[in-house]
């Protein structure tokens, strides 16, 4: 290779954030502590902070066990579940609603990839935009970027949780 060649992003700034500095990530011992901690995660950046939050769970299984607990209940009214066997209008509707402040979607892993959870709310940007939690580790390095590759997007604000 003799030659290099820099091309800048075409959708601009990049207003990522992962704070590695703090917890970083999270591993619990049980399913109890496991499924509190997410729903504190969820209830910290949604409710005190007006954010729009992006659960993404490894699979279906994992996602009903939650969606199924005492801990989820607790979250509120304002929640969408998004999932493979929902119709294609379902999915639009809930994928639009998704990046809207105070909105919590729970979905699981198939949607990290491709999915454009798009931000028009301006009091969501003012107020640091979507943030994404991945409940897992990822195997395959690319499943997790791209899962944190739903915030952020075309220069707006989001962050990220592991």
């Amino acid at each position: 290779v003799n030659q290099y060649l820099y091309i800048p992003s075409v959708y601009g700034k990049a207003n990522f954030s992962f704070d590695k500095a703090g917890e970083g990530v999270s591993i619990e011992k049980g399913a109890s502590d496991y499924f509190r901690k997410i729903t504190e995660e969820i209830s910290n950046v949604s409710t005190k902070h007006k954010r729009a939050v992006i659960v993404f769970f490894k699979d279906s299984k994992r996602l009903k066990e939650y969606t199924s607990s005492a801990f989820y209940r607790k979250l509120g009214r304002k929640k969408e579940i998004l999932t493979e066997d929902k119709s294609a209008n379902e999915k639009e509707f809930v994928i639009s609603k998704a990046a809207t402040t105070g909105q919590v979607t729970i979905c699981t892993a198939v949607f990290g990839r491709g999915t454009d959870f798009f931000c028009k709310d301006e009091a969501l940007e003012k107020s640091g935009g979507v943030h994404v939690i991945q409940t897992f580790l990822s195997s395959d390095m690319s499943e997790e970027i791209q899962i944190q590759g739903r915030t952020a997007r075309q220069g707006k604000k989001g962050s990220y949780d592991i």
